[in-house]
């Protein structure tokens, strides 16, 4: 997507805009702007965190623009603090590690062992662990002295850029053409991308709609397959509209798994045939679910409509 070329093409084109994220690793002094510039958005998400009473979660926005893509564009830059917290935390631990393992080098190279007499041979192994680790190197310096009694080895943390790190936690950088849209629809709008992401996982999902595995070899069978698994998809996408018209925000997916937990019996009464089937009390996830297609289960464990 980031492609200059296919921006040109959606500037041509009047009727269609573009909304989409940034890597805070290219526009590391923009995901650095303080927290002092940001301010809470008016999003469902918000609201929800202030009725739990976790006014502190809050999403946090700054809005500026910047040239992009050779235009002049809408940039907004979002705060979550759920998110800094998990970052920082996952950090901090890295750094631990990283601040261990250069005290068990710092001691080889002091006690003179094997393979540990070589400066250029130690800030490769010392990279190495940074890479695996998915850090910077430059986040500790390395100090190596050649004195008489051999080689030895200091280290610190460079402060700087661990503060630098830690002001980027939290943040996403997200630009768009719509110049003229208010910062919550943008924000708003960015966020609801996962509908589309969901989608692509969904028809990877076995126990959903899953296009794979193929088990077709002609060009008809592969096309009714390919139909059925859209077809699926539709269906899904309805009953989560039909769930939203009626007040109950929910996946298609949790519904399911929620509603195949409904489970239902076959009776034999005395002197009868015929076998009665029936259904056990559903929960009340369950029920709204039956209520928002006009159904529910009365007393006697029989589905009936409701009545208008």
């Amino acid at each position: 997507m980031n492609a200059d070329g296919n921006y040109s093409w959606i500037d041509e084109h009047s009727r269609m805009h573009f909304i989409t994220t940034y890597s805070t690793y290219f526009a590391q002094d923009l995901a650095a702007t303080p927290l002092k510039h940001f301010e809470p958005v008016d999003i469902a998400y918000n609201r929800r965190l202030i009725e739990e009473g976790k006014e502190q979660d809050q999403l946090l926005a700054y809005r500026t623009k910047g040239e992009y893509w050779g235009k002049e564009r809408t940039v907004i830059v979002t705060y979550n603090p759920a998110s800094r917290r998990k970052q920082e935390y996952t950090f901090n631990d890295k750094l631990e590690v990283i601040r261990q393992e250069l005290l068990s080098m710092r001691t080889k190279v002091r006690d003179k062992q094997s393979h540990w007499k070589n400066e250029d041979a130690i800030k490769e192994r010392y990279s190495r662990m940074c890479e695996q680790m998915h850090m910077f190197s430059d986040i500790y310096e390395l100090t190596f002295e050649n004195a008489a009694d051999g080689l030895s080895m200091s280290f610190r943390k460079n402060a700087y850029l661990v503060e630098r790190k830690l002001s980027m936690f939290g943040k996403n950088i997200i630009i768009t053409d719509n110049m003229d849209w208010m910062t919550a629809d943008i924000v708003q709008a960015s966020l609801d991308r996962w509908q589309v992401e969901d989608r692509f996982r969904m028809s990877k999902d076995d126990e959903l709609v899953g296009v794979c595995p193929m088990r077709h070899w002609t060009d008809s069978k592969i096309r009714c397959h390919l139909f059925t698994c859209v077809a699926a998809m539709t269906y899904l996408r309805r009953i989560e509209l039909k769930l939203e018209a009626a007040g109950v925000k929910r996946t298609a997916s949790d519904v399911m798994d929620d509603m195949q937990r409904l489970h239902q019996t076959l009776v034999m009464k005395r002197g009868s045939r015929t076998p009665e089937r029936r259904i056990e009390t559903p929960s009340k996830t369950q029920a709204e679910v039956l209520s928002a297609f006009g159904c529910f289960v009365d007393t006697g464990g029989v589905l009936q409509k409701t009545k208008r």
